[in-house]
């Protein structure tokens, strides 16, 4: 089994650990190594004679062509593209899982690939020395393996980005829809549930935009931010760029959390309305979360939902069981011989 990439960049950090995982578990030979032709944010898994192809872009467009691959597995994608040999990779998030090991195992043409760096001093950092996220704040060992009733708090935290530093007109408009929900569901949480944790990070758009909404550097760093995240029940998710979900969705979920989104427009497995998440009518809708956020704390259906996607997030995000299904899928369609 023999994993390509042309760079180690976040987008790729859940197939890199995951493959990685998977290797030492099943006591295989890690094989990862670059070919500068892997699309960036993209990767390329051999299994026997099949070559599987993951498309981490944000954007629903596909980096690669499908056809050129037995299977492509892709994230951010659309319902009406789940066909023929395309599959979801449902959400991304970046997790680690011991990750000064990994770096012994990476060829020097990985590891000391100019594009590489942020990831390899996020690996080495294992006490965010240098980088607030460092993977030993991410490492999957600190994730709760079940769900904690901590009286239905609330949790949003959210970025804007200013629609001014992107050329596409579509693009300006989807951003000046995401901040405009991101403040104003902030505020509307912060003065109806008095114990919710909500605000956004500080920059220069935020503090021009929302003064009131801002994060200080200690609720803003991503291990506090993981505390808190623990002992929050509900949480809101909203479309990031380019109308997908980002990489928010997948945290409330590996740690068992309730869910109130914005429409989902890729597709997921197996990830159902009432059962997963509550969904909003429209993504600037942030009028419709106390309605939303009161049903979910009624006789704690929060819990429920909790465990539901905890449940989830172990057998579709959680690299014990990441690679092991694209492998059922792939050996659904063909009998193969993992080596």
């Amino acid at each position: 089994m023999k994993l390509e990439l042309s760079t180690w960049t976040s987008h790729l950090n859940q197939l890199v650990y995951s493959y990685f995982y998977f290797c030492k578990k099943e006591r295989i030979e890690i094989n990862l190594v670059r070919n500068e032709k892997v699309k960036y944010d993209g990767g390329i898994l051999y299994i026997g004679n099949k070559r599987i192809y993951f498309d981490y872009s944000d954007s629903p467009r596909f980096i690669d062509l499908p056809e050129l691959y037995d299977f492509y597995f892709k994230r951010s994608l659309r319902i009406e593209d789940h066909k023929n040999n395309v599959y979801p990779l449902n959400f991304n998030t970046s997790l680690s899982y011991n990750s000064h090991l990994l770096l012994m195992n990476l060829k020097t043409d990985i590891l000391f690939h100019k594009y590489s760096r942020t990831e390899v001093i996020r690996a080495i950092d294992r006490f965010s020395l240098f980088v607030n996220a460092s993977h030993k704040v991410v490492d999957i060992k600190r994730y709760p393996t079940k769900v904690h009733d901590s009286g239905g708090n609330v949790i949003f935290y959210a970025r804007l980005w200013n629609p001014d530093n992107h050329k596409d007109e579509e693009e300006k408009e989807r951003r000046r829809l995401q901040n405009e929900f991101r403040i104003n569901a902030c505020r509307i949480l912060k003065k109806k549930y008095k114990q919710a944790a909500v605000g956004l990070f500080n920059d220069s758009l935020a503090i021009t935009m929302a003064p009131d909404l801002i994060l200080n550097k200690k609720q803003s760093n991503k291990n506090n931010y993981f505390e808190i995240l623990n002992n929050s029940n509900i949480c809101i998710a909203d479309d990031g760029l380019k109308d997908t979900p980002g990489w928010k969705i997948g945290e409330y979920l590996l740690f068992g959390k309730a869910v109130v989104t914005t429409p989902l427009n890729i597709s997921v497995d197996n990830f159902n309305e009432h059962v997963n998440f509550e969904k909003l009518s429209n993504r600037n809708a942030y009028e419709e979360l106390p309605q939303k956020i009161d049903y979910l704390l009624e006789n704690k259906k929060y819990l429920r939902m909790g465990e539901e996607n905890l449940l989830w997030s172990e057998k579709y995000l959680h690299p014990k069981n990441y690679i092991k299904r694209i492998l059922t899928i792939v050996e659904n369609k063909t009998k193969i011989e993992v080596n």
